[in-house]
C-alpha cells in the first residue's frame, strides 16, 4: 500500500486544506487545484476530483493502479454488473444531497416528518454501501 507522503509527492501545487490536501488533478487539464486528498481514519487514502475524474483516472495518470491502494484485494470490489464508479457516485451525492435538507430543516427547527427521517436512513445506509465500494 502506498504511504500518504509518498503519494503527495506524485502531485503538483499540493497545499495543507483542512483534514487533508488539494492539488491539481493530472487526469484533465487541472490550472487551480481541484483534487481534495487525504488519510482516512481507517488509514486509506481518499481522494475526490471536484471536475468529476474518476479515481481510477487520477491513480492512472500518477503512474499507479487501484490495486496499489488496495493490496491483496485486486482493486476495489465491484458495483453491480452495469453500474460504473461515476455513476455511483452521483447516486451517492443525491443521497448526501437528501440528508443535508433533512439536516438543514431541524437546524432551522422546521418539524421532519417520519417518512423523511426514514428516507434520511436510508441515505446514509446507501453511502455506507457505496463508501464499501470505494465511493
Amino acid at each position: 500500500m502506498i504511504a500518504y507522503d509518498s503519494l503527495l509527492s506524485r502531485f503538483e501545487a499540493v497545499r495543507k486544506a483542512g483534514r487533508g490536501h488539494i492539488a491539481r488533478c493530472p487526469a484533465h487539464a487541472d490550472k487551480s487545484p481541484s483534487l481534495s486528498i487525504r488519510e482516512g481514519d481507517d488509514g486509506r487514502i481518499l481522494m475526490h476530483c471536484h471536475a468529476g475524474c474518476t479515481f481510477e483516472a487520477v491513480v492512472s495518470a500518477i503512474g499507479l493502479t487501484v490495486a496499489d491502494f488496495f493490496p491483496g484485494t485486486g482493486g476495489l470490489p465491484k458495483p453491480a454488473p452495469g453500474v460504473s464508479f461515476s455513476a455511483l457516485r452521483r447516486a451517492t451525492d443525491h443521497e448526501r444531497s437528501i440528508i443535508f435538507i433533512v439536516n438543514a430543516d431541524r437546524r432551522k427547527g422546521m418539524p421532519v416528518s417520519d417518512a423523511d427521517k426514514t428516507r434520511a436512513d436510508i441515505a446514509k445506509q446507501r453511502i455506507a454501501s457505496a463508501g464499501r465500494l470505494g465511493c
